[in-house]
C-alpha cells in the first residue's frame, strides 16, 4: 500500500480479491451481480459480514 499509494492499491484490490468475492458496494450493484450470475446458471449465495472493532487490546 505504501509503494502503490491508496488509489492504485484500491484499484488493485477491486480488480483481484474484492472483485472476486464481493458482489458490490450498493444494493443496486449486488442486484446486478446476482442477475448476471443467474443468467449463466449460477445461484448466488449472499452473506453479510458483521464485524466489530475490538481495538488494540490483546
Amino acid at each position: 500500500r505504501k509503494v502503490l499509494g491508496p488509489r492504485l492499491w484500491g484499484g488493485l484490490l477491486r480488480a483481484t480479491f474484492y472483485g472476486q468475492f464481493v458482489g458490490g458496494e450498493t444494493p443496486g450493484e449486488v442486484t446486478a451481480t446476482a442477475g448476471r450470475l443467474r443468467a449463466v446458471g449460477l445461484r448466488p449465495m449472499l452473506a453479510v459480514p458483521i464485524e466489530e472493532d475490538v481495538g488494540q487490546e490483546k
